[in-house]
């Protein structure tokens, strides 16, 4: 009897987890759709007229503007094979990476769920996924002049095509550290043979480089500096492990190099070759500039931004600096911030502040891992009052995020 309601729970959370994608589907697709009716000039159509302009006699031209197409190719076969007008045919792709990052997230959280406690935590963790595919920085009326940065960049939709790979890269990594500390893999179990982690993660990245090539500038520093750390403690306790830390560095910077090699193509391709970015290009900056471009205070943008991860953070020092993926997660988030602290591109696309999505993978990857903190918290509670309640407040905090995203998708008082 116990067995037959724990199959029927692993059911359900399926049931909801696709449930909850098709309704992120249906308001990102209404979304864009409100986007067109909008005179406005946004990332939404001037990604889908891309995409429209897509030949095979002209591809090369294309390319050149936009090295990074696969979410470009995608509105395109809609057009093309299932003819599609241009704003439906945006508005589906869109849509369809959305879901799809909701379902990664439920992935995600419901392998961790079951690794950390032993537990089916699968439809909290499909309701989790749900909240963390809307939430945004909280809405506070009288702070809105100051731009926040947000997990859930729904104008940009070459960002949300990235998500779901990126995320994947990311787990593939915290697995790969993992079985180089001798310790069980948290979301791939079933890849027995370490090649397979390996290859999955070169394939990945490749993807992720070719539909966004900013979550890369993120992660793959981000890994560096953590397996640096762990090498030169290593070094310095003497106790063995610096060789095989040493392994894996080496393995990862060879999986890496397709990626790189792409990479570096892409940058040709943008501001070399191409007419269109050749008075641009990336340089170093005073601290901050670009975000003052946006915000006359930082601080308080990023604790917007960040409450729910913040909090978390502060509640659990000694998980995220001794866990892998805590420490991994709040690596990449800092690599990415510097980054965008240090970096712009020069002339006319200084104000598109394009190294702020670096920052923005970071911190998908530190909400992901704070909210599957959170479910495991919640799972297994810690004794004592005072536990519960800081466990109390995380869950406020995200659900108000999550009512801040509300808000955020009816810009232009458009009904959804």
């Amino acid at each position: 009897m116990y067995q037959d309601r724990e199959e029927k729970s692993n059911l359900m959370k399926y049931v909801l987890a696709a449930f909850l994608a098709v309704l992120v589907f249906q308001i990102c697709y209404k979304y864009t759709m409100n986007d067109f009716a909008n005179n406005m000039q946004t990332d939404l159509q001037a990604h889908g007229k891309i995409a429209e302009s897509i030949y095979l006699d002209r591809f090369w031209e294309v390319w050149l503007k936009v090295p990074y197409l696969f979410w470009h190719l995608c509105v395109k076969c809609c057009i093309k094979f299932v003819h599609m007008p241009l704003n439906a045919a945006t508005a589906f792709a869109h849509g369809f990476f959305a879901g799809l990052s909701c379902l990664v997230l439920f992935w995600m959280l419901d392998r961790y769920g079951r690794s950390i406690t032993g537990k089916d935590l699968g439809i909290p963790a499909a309701l989790t996924a749900g909240v963390l595919s809307i939430a945004q920085p909280l809405y506070v009326l009288w702070f809105q002049q100051l731009v926040q940065f947000s997990i859930n960049p729904y104008h940009n939709p070459t960002h949300i095509a990235v998500k779901p790979f990126g995320l994947v890269c990311f787990m593939l990594g915290v697995d790969l550290i993992l079985v180089s500390k001798g310790k069980e893999k948290l979301f791939f179990p079933w890849m027995r043979k370490t090649k397979w982690l390996y290859l999955s993660f070169s394939l990945m990245l490749l993807l992720s480089t070719f539909t966004k090539p900013t979550f890369m500038y993120m992660l793959l520093p981000g890994g560096a500096v953590f397996l640096l750390v762990d090498l030169a403690a290593a070094l310095i306790r003497k106790d063995g492990t610096a060789r095989r830390i040493w392994g894996v560095m080496w393995r990862m910077a060879c999986v890496s190099l397709p990626s790189l090699a792409y990479l570096l193509i892409e940058y040709l391709a943008f501001y070399v070759w191409g007419e269109r970015n050749r008075e641009s290009g990336v340089a170093f900056s005073s601290f901050l500039m670009g975000w003052h471009l946006v915000s006359d205070n930082v601080p308080r943008s990023m604790c917007l931004m960040m409450a729910f991860p913040f909090w978390m953070i502060l509640t659990n020092l000694k998980y995220f600096f001794r866990s892998v993926e805590g420490r991994l997660s709040m690596i990449c988030f800092a690599v990415g911030t510097l980054e965008f602290a240090f970096f712009v591109e020069k002339g006319s696309r200084l104000t598109h502040l394009n190294f702020a999505w670096p920052m923005m993978s970071g911190m998908l990857l530190l909400w992901g891992i704070c909210a599957a903190r959170l479910l495991t918290q919640t799972a297994q509670p810690e004794p004592g009052k005072l536990r519960r309640l800081t466990v109390f407040a995380g869950w406020v905090l995200l659900f108000l995020h999550f009512c801040s995203g509300l808000y955020y998708f009816n810009p232009y008082q458009y009904i959804i």
